[in-house]
């Protein structure tokens, strides 16, 4: 039968007009209602108007807001009610430790006070070490994950099933048989190759595993545009892991994957890891695992002062995801770009600001801040990386100093503002970010640390580029082009 010479009642086809013109107005109110951003609501009513049925399918797939639709739901309120539980439970030393080093934290007083006040987030003592790339994260991780007593908390984007991933694996289902309680919570996106292996026997190994946001046909269009991008590891409260390195391989340059990767991560010893801890027992809460996790001594220990040797650093640790009704991480970044009053040094690989992130950079360049921004040369990402280079015009216009690193790919995420205040973290510049995800990050007070963040800063330069104005605008209408197109894409990431 020839199905393109069917005979169709012109009754059913206005029926089906009148049926589309329906859903586009719902539609419209839907993204009038749900989407925050002004760009990214232009950008979805261009999209349904002038894309006939596309739009309207690319919106409703992509585009629920989490926070305005699924924060009602019981489970999110219950991790609201913990973390106001922890809270009462925890002592806040903040105001105390902003009294008795008010000369040194005088400048960043203003930023300390908003997270703690917001975020809750209290300011502590912790041991810092850095950690440059997989090769030194790695050996160090098992190390510890191998001396764990009681518990380790894992909380990862993207675990990988191949040597590295295996390793972690292996020692986790040693823990797990010697008694050590193990949980583990991964993004069921970024880590959807370990489900029939590596999560599976994990599970059949007595590691309590699951995956968080399951990606499934009835909550597609809220669920696969929030990931959970943290990298956490907490072992028995004492010592804690985050940053920018994922489990794989490529992040490990002693294994040759054909590509050099440049991440950071931190290890801490100190009050932070319990930071650290409150937020992975929210998301294990979120998940409704076979139990739920309080706030207990066991969970919440003193932590000892066993190094006494070593330099003690004062630091916060800021989370953000679809659970806050404000963007957490973006606001932190704005706040320190406006308070840093001489050196603003940046390694990001996703570098797709907002407005208000940009006027705070552009803002700090014009006041006489060595603002200095490292990105890699190539991304990984074609939108992406088209998309960082259309703000480059206007951050060179104004004195910012932008490396494009070459050696391989950039995957840090640090920053260090006056040799002073360190971050280093999960968190790109981008909206996925500022709002789509969830993450988290590590701010650290202190001249010491700072100078060696710089340092690594500056080591990262050599490997890098400057991109100068004049080479900026000879560039061919057409590539110009191309990264406004780029843009204006990336408004639906």
């Amino acid at each position: 039968m020839n199905f393109l010479m069917l005979d169709i009642n012109p009754l059913y086809l206005d029926f089906i007009g009148v049926l589309y013109i329906l859903l586009v107005i719902f539609t419209v109110f839907k993204i009038l209602l749900e989407t925050q951003s002004t760009p990214k609501t232009l950008a979805y009513l261009m999209l349904v108007i002038f894309v006939p049925v596309f739009g309207v399918i690319f919106f409703l797939a992509f585009g629920g807001d989490f926070r305005h639709v699924d924060l009602t739901h019981q489970r999110y309120r219950e991790a609201k009610s913990l973390t106001e539980k922890i809270n009462k439970q925890n002592d806040d030393n903040t105001p105390e430790l902003l009294k008795a080093y008010s000369k040194d934290l005088k400048q960043y007083a203003a930023l300390i006070k908003f997270i703690n006040s917001h975020s809750h987030e209290n300011l502590n003592y912790n041991d810092f070490y850095l950690l440059q790339n997989g090769e030194e994260k790695f050996p160090d991780v098992l190390k510890e994950l191998d001396k764990a007593k009681k518990y380790i908390h894992m909380e990862y984007y993207a675990w990988e099933n191949d040597i590295r991933g295996n390793q972690i694996k292996e020692v986790l289902l040693k823990k797990a048989k010697e008694g050590v309680v193990v949980r583990v919570i991964y993004d069921a996106y970024a880590s959807k190759g370990i489900k029939k292996n590596i999560a599976k026997e994990l599970k059949e190994g007595g590691v309590m595993v699951y995956p968080i946001l399951k990606v499934i046909l009835r909550k597609f269009a809220t669920l696969a545009n929030h990931r959970d991008h943290r990298k956490i590891i907490i072992i028995d409260g004492l010592v804690g892991y985050v940053g920018g390195i994922n489990i794989s391989d490529r992040y490990d340059n002693s294994i040759d994957t054909g590509l050099y990767w440049r991440d950071t991560h931190l290890k801490i010893k100190g009050e932070s890891v319990l930071n650290l801890q409150r937020h992975f027992l929210i998301n294990w809460n979120l998940i409704k695992a076979t139990e739920n996790l309080e706030f207990t001594e066991d969970l919440f220990t003193d932590f000892p002062d066993t190094n006494k040797d070593h330099k003690k650093e004062l630091a916060q640790v800021v989370a953000g995801g679809p659970l806050d009704n404000i963007s957490n991480i973006m606001l932190t970044y704005f706040k320190i770009f406006t308070l840093a009053s001489e050196k603003l040094y940046i390694s990001n690989p996703y570098f797709v600001p907002n407005e208000s992130v940009l006027d705070a950079l552009k803002q700090a360049a014009i006041s006489g801040v060595d603002v200095r921004i490292i990105v890699p040369e190539e991304s990984d990402s074609a939108v992406v990386g088209a998309t960082t280079k259309f703000y480059f015009k206007e951050l060179l216009e104004v004195g910012v100093k932008i490396y494009l690193y070459q050696k391989g790919f950039l995957h840090a995420k640090t920053l260090v503002a006056d040799s002073y205040l360190s971050v280093v973290g999960t968190a790109n510049m981008d909206i996925r970010s500022f709002d789509l995800n969830f993450e988290i990050m590590a701010l650290i007070y202190g001249s010491d640390f700072g100078a060696q963040m710089e340092k690594d800063f500056l080591k990262d330069l050599k490997d890098s580029r400057e991109l100068n104005y004049q080479e900026w605008v000879e560039q061919g209408k057409f590539k110009l082009l191309i990264y406004s197109v780029a843009r204006l894409i990336s408004s639906f990431l």
